[in-house]
Parts: structure tokens; sequence; C-alpha cells
């Protein structure tokens, strides 16, 4: 299956159909989806889907499940192709939407080249950008994939770099995060972008009936930025008077204690000038009263001799005493 010269060759017609029936290249495939220039890959029954939480095969729902099996507008759905690839070396494959499901408003999402020896089913998300729902149907067209046979010179030892991924189930990442998708549909998204657009254009009246009250408000705010300067700077003032209080009341009670070392050297030395005064008055006390004593000695002695005299006088004026012859 070389193709000739130095381009790759693009299989069409029957070539495709051969590929059907040897059933390698592509397994589970379908004449009917063979076409002059590509191979139509169709939905298979296997969806994830965020309603079921989990990879669920259509066919085997209830009626009541069957009818979820939808594209809800705004939401993405992964879906598998029914067939299976297995492209050799020297072969690769490109893919491109299917037009009716562009028609319906989805969008196909996935990679749409596929590498030389991948081997797997195909994996797509499908978005519905419509307002409607759109039905999964297994079975129907999906994407249609063209086959190109690389020359020699074009081909490739693929082992030699990091294969495809295989896929044949949807990937466990992408299952928990479709489990916690939560659709948004066109239609609330243009409600709310009407209700947003009401809401401003309100808010639009409402600033122009107010412009005066706004005009004030900024004044307002002038004047309440240039109070809060003043504050800022009252503030600063205080700020700088309590420290310097700070510091006189440090000075003030270095005074105190000085003062407090004073009194006390004071009272300490009024205390010794009290014990040496005490001294001294004891001292004086003690020749004081030796003085007095010695005043009563001699005032007794003195008015003993007063009285003699006045005795001896007495008697010679009454003649009971005489002096002399």
């Amino acid at each position: 299956m070389k193709g000739e010269g130095c381009m790759a060759n693009t299989l069409t017609g029957d070539k495709i159909k051969g590929l059907v029936e040897e059933g390698k290249v592509i397994e589970n495939g379908s004449m009917k989806n063979c076409g002059s220039l590509k191979y139509d890959f169709t939905l298979s029954d296997e969806i994830l889907k965020s309603d079921f939480n989990a990879p669920v095969h259509i066919t085997e729902l209830s009626v009541e499940g069957r009818r979820k099996a939808l594209i809800q507008p705004g939401e993405v759905v992964y879906v598998l192709t029914k067939e299976k690839v297995n492209l050799p070396e020297d072969m690769y494959m490109s893919l491109s939407a299917n037009r009716s499901m562009s028609e319906y408003g989805v969008l196909t999402l996935g990679g749409f080249a596929v590498d030389p020896g991948y081997s797997g089913k195909l994996m797509f998300g499908l978005f519905n950008y419509s307002s409607t729902p759109f039905a999964l149907i297994p079975g129907t067209k999906l994407i249609g994939g063209v086959f190109y046979q690389l020359s020699e010179d074009e081909s490739v030892n693929v082992k030699e770099f990091e294969l495809p991924k295989t896929i044949d189930e949807f990937p466990a990442r992408l299952i928990s995060i479709i489990s916690k998708f939560s659709p948004i549909g066109m239609t609330s998204m243009e409600e709310s972008i009407n209700t947003i657009s009401k809401q401003i254009a309100a808010i639009k009246e409402e600033i122009n009936r107010n412009k005066d009250e706004l005009f004030s408000l900024r004044h307002l705010v002038q004047d309440t930025q240039e109070q809060t300067n003043r504050a800022s700077k009252t503030v600063k003032e205080l700020s700088e008077s309590i420290t310097e209080l700070t510091h006189s009341m440090k000075e003030l009670k270095l005074d105190v204690e000085d003062l407090k070392d004073g009194l006390k050297d004071e009272i300490q030395l009024r205390k010794d000038m009290r014990g040496d005064l005490d001294k001294q008055m004891e001292v004086v006390s003690k020749k004081v009263d030796k003085k007095i004593v010695f005043l009563q000695g001699a005032m007794w002695t003195l008015s003993a001799a007063v009285f003699v005299l006045i005795t001896l006088l007495t008697c010679w004026a009454n003649g009971w005493l005489k002096f002399g012859g």
C-alpha cells in the first residue's frame, strides 16, 4: 500500500471500500458510509453526559432514560465512534465535521488529525450552541475521515516517537469533569443579558436624574478628604506632643527620684542633728540641775543666817541680849 513519488496519496473510492472490507484499518465499518473521498464515522451508543454522571449505552437505557439522551442548549456531551481505526506507520487521517450537525447548531470538538500508528476509537465533544435540544441517535454520521498514504520518503518509524494514546472508553478524568458540568442555555444567557442591559439602562437614567446629587456627593467626598487630611495632620501633631510629653514625664520622674533621694538625706541629717541636740540638752540639763542644787543649798544657808541675825536683833531689841559691857 506504498504510494508512489514523494507526495502522500489520498485514498479514494474503491481503496476506501477496501479498507472496510479488510477490516484492519477500519473495524466495524459499513460500505454505505464509504464516499468517493472519505469515510463517514458514525455515533456509537455509548455517551458521556452530565445527567448520568457516568458513561451509558443509549440502547440499554429505559424509555425515560432515552428521553434524556439529548444535548441540551449550552451543553457538551462526549461521544465515541462505533468504528475503530488501526493506522499503519505509512498512513494518517484528517477529519472534517459532519455538515448536517453544523446545520442543527452542534459543534464538534476534538482533534482533526490522526497520527500514523494510532489504534482505537475516535472521541469527540458535541456542543449544542442552538436554542433547541439535539437528539443523540446511534448510527448517525458523526465525522468524515480522509486517509492519506505516505510515500517511503515521508514514512517515519513511529516507534521512535510517543504513540498516541488508545481510546476504547472515556478517560476517568473526563468522567470526573463531566459529572460536575452544568449546561448554560443560550436562552437563559440571552435573558440574563437582557436583564443586565435593562438594569444598566435604569442606572444610566437614574444617574442622569441625579447629576446634582452626584455633584454634591463629589464635593462631599472632597470635603471629607480635606477633613481627613486635617485630622491626619492633627493626629500627627498630637502624636508628636505625646512623644514630647512622654520625654518630659521621664525627665520629671528622674527629678522626683533625685528629690526623694535628697529628702531621704535631709531626714537622715535631721535625725542625726536631733540626736546630737538631745545629747547636748542632756549635758546642759545635768549642769543646770547641779547649779540648782548649789543655789538651793546657798539659799538655805543664807536663809539660816538671816534667821539667826533676825533672832539676834530681836533678842537685842528686847534687852534679852546685850553686847559689850
